[in-house]
């Protein structure tokens, strides 16, 4: 099978479990969102742009069918994706390292998604949970801005570290051919 085709099935495959992701968590009311496995499997398995490009897919489609935020916020999942490529993709990945690349994952998009909520939503989020705690916590010092970074970057890090643990351990078990696309010119 054509390389390109390979790799469009992966993207097409990771915004379908961001979809379902992302339903799960809201049905749930889950304190994490569960939307970005998806972006997550194709930043490690294609690349950093693949990863961008399944969290504003996957972003725009969970919006078309209902979730409203998840456009407005697609910007940090695209950064998140973007970052998760740079970082993993091709990557020899030890276990202690993935908890500070999951953290250069989190923290930059953390923040974005900091400012989108504060500027856009008064602190207002698709989640239940985490909405309580940001509106909890911009009574205090932290003030709105503070309180929605402190809770996206503590859901943000779980939320991913599951993803990206996940995604690592599956690629492990996956056959070698599904998940890495060198021509047979450079395997050899």
């Amino acid at each position: 099978m054509n390389t390109n085709i390979r790799k469009l099935t992966i993207i097409a495959l990771a915004v379908a479990v961001n979809i379902a992701g992302s339903k799960i968590a809201l049905a749930l009311s889950l304190p994490i969102f569960l939307d970005s496995i998806g972006t997550m499997l194709s930043a490690i398995v294609v690349g950093p742009v693949a990863g961008l490009a399944t969290a504003l897919v996957g972003g725009l489609i969970n919006g078309a069918l209902g979730d409203i935020y998840s456009i407005y916020f697609a910007p940090s999942g695209m950064l998140m994706g973007l970052i998760a490529g740079l970082l993993f993709h091709n990557k020899k990945i030890s276990k202690p390292s993935v908890i500070w690349r999951c953290a250069l994952v989190t923290v930059p998009a953390s923040a974005l998604s900091a400012l989108i909520e504060t500027i856009l939503f008064d602190g207002i989020t698709s989640a239940v949970v985490t909405t309580l705690i940001i509106q909890t916590l911009s009574k205090t010092s932290m003030k709105l801005f503070g309180s929605a970074f402190l809770t996206q970057a503590v859901t943000d890090y779980v939320d991913k570290f599951i993803a990206i643990v996940l995604v690592l351990v599956l690629v492990k078990r996956l056959p070698y051919e599904l998940t890495h696309f060198e021509s047979k010119k450079e395997v050899a």
